[in-house]
C-alpha cells in the first residue's frame, strides 16, 4: 500500500495492520477495499481503526455526536471537519442536515406547545399517551415512512433494500427504485443501523429534506459492431472522467443504451462486472467495459437523490 497517498488503517488485536479504503461500516464489521481486492474484518477484532484524514476522523467523531444525540457537539465537529477540509461532501452534508433538524425541530416543538394548550382547553389536562409495544412502534415507523416517504424497506445481510416504491410519491419522483439500497442518508452510511433505525431517520419530522445514497446495479446492452468502433461512448452512448470520489459517469447521451439501462450523469461506478473500480486508472476501467465477452457491460453505480418527505 505504499503506493498510496492517502488510506485507512486497521490496527487488529493480534498487532496486524491492514491499509486500505473503508468502503463499507456495518454493525459488526468493516469492508476494506484493498490493492489485493476486498477485505471484511469484524470489529470484535479490531483494536484501533484510523481513518485516511483529519477531516474524516471528525466526521466519524460528529456521526457519533449525532447517535448519542449531542447535535451541538456534531455541529462543531462538523465545522473542524470542514475547515480542514472545505471539500468534504460529508462535512458539508452534516452541516446542512443539522440546520434543517433543529430548525423543524423547533417547529415541532411550538406544534407540540399548541397541541398541548388546546388538550388542556378541551379537557383540563393534557393526554398522556401510553408506551406501545416494540413491534407496534416499529409497524407505526414502517406505515409512518410508507405515508410520508413512500417506499417500504427489507433488511439482506446487514443492507437496507427498498421492497417497493408508492407511485407518485415523494421517493418515486426522486428516483427511488424497487431494489435500490440505501446506502447513506446525509452521508451516514447505514450498513450499521438496525431497520427501526433507518425508518426512524428517513420518516422523522424533523427533517423534510432527505439526501440519500443508493446502489443500483445497471446493466446495458452496447450498440451492435461494438468491436469495431472507436470508443466507448460509440458503444454505449456514455463519457466517463476519473474523479475525488472514483470513476464518475460525465455524460449520458439521450436514447443511447446507457441512457436506456437507467446510467445517469455524475452517477459513481464502484464495480464493472464484478470488479471493484477502486484503484483502477480510467483506461483500465474502459478498457475493462469494452472488452466485454457476453455483449452485456453490468455496472453497480451509487447515485445521490433528495427526497422532499410529506409534512
Amino acid at each position: 500500500m505504499s503506493g498510496l497517498s492517502y488510506a485507512d488503517t486497521i490496527y487488529t488485536n493480534d498487532g496486524k495492520e491492514v491499509r486500505g479504503i473503508i468502503v463499507e461500516d456495518y454493525k459488526d464489521r468493516i469492508v476494506m477495499s484493498t490493492v489485493d481486492g476486498e477485505i471484511t474484518s469484524l470489529k470484535s477484532d479490531i483494536k484501533q481503526l484510523f481513518y485516511d484524514s483529519e477531516a474524516d476522523n471528525l466526521v466519524k467523531l460528529a456521526e457519533q455526536s449525532r447517535e448519542r444525540g449531542d447535535m451541538i457537539k456534531a455541529s462543531d465537529y462538523y465545522n473542524m471537519a470542514l475547515r480542514a477540509d472545505p471539500n468534504s461532501k460529508a462535512a458539508k452534508d452534516g452541516i446542512i442536515f443539522l440546520q434543517g433538524y433543529l430548525f423543524r425541530k423547533e417547529q415541532v416543538k411550538k406544534e407540540d406547545e399548541v397541541k398541548k394548550q388546546e388538550e388542556l382547553e378541551n379537557f383540563g389536562v393534557a393526554k398522556i399517551a401510553e408506551d406501545k409495544p416494540e413491534a407496534e412502534k416499529i409497524k407505526d415507523l414502517s406505515a409512518n415512512m410508507r405515508a410520508n416517504v413512500g417506499i417500504t424497506l427489507a433488511m439482506d445481510d446487514g443492507k437496507h433494500i427498498v421492497e417497493n416504491v408508492i407511485q407518485n410519491s415523494p421517493a418515486a419522483e426522486a428516483g427511488v427504485k424497487r431494489g435500490d439500497v440505501i446506502v447513506a442518508v446525509w452521508g451516514r452510511l447505514t450498513g450499521y443501523m438496525s431497520l427501526e433505525a433507518i425508518m426512524k431517520v428517513l420518516s422523522e419530522k424533523p427533517s423534510l429534506e432527505i439526501k440519500c445514497t443508493i446502489a443500483r446495479d445497471i446493466s446495458i446492452y452496447p450498440n451492435p459492431g461494438r468491436m469495431i468502433m472507436s470508443s466507448l461512448n460509440d458503444m454505449i452512448g456514455a463519457a466517463f472522467t476519473m474523479q475525488f470520489d472514483g470513476l464518475t459517469v460525465s455524460n449520458v447521451a439521450e436514447n443511447g443504451p446507457a441512457f436506456e439501462s437507467g446510467l445517469a450523469k455524475n452517477d459513481l461506478v464502484v464495480s464493472i462486472d464484478g470488479k471493484s473500480t477502486r484503484y483502477m486508472p480510467l483506461k483500465t476501467a474502459i478498457s475493462l467495459m469494452r472488452g466485454t465477452k457476453d455483449s452485456l457491460i453490468r455496472l453497480k453505480i451509487r447515485r445521490e437523490l433528495i427526497i422532499w418527505r410529506k409534512v
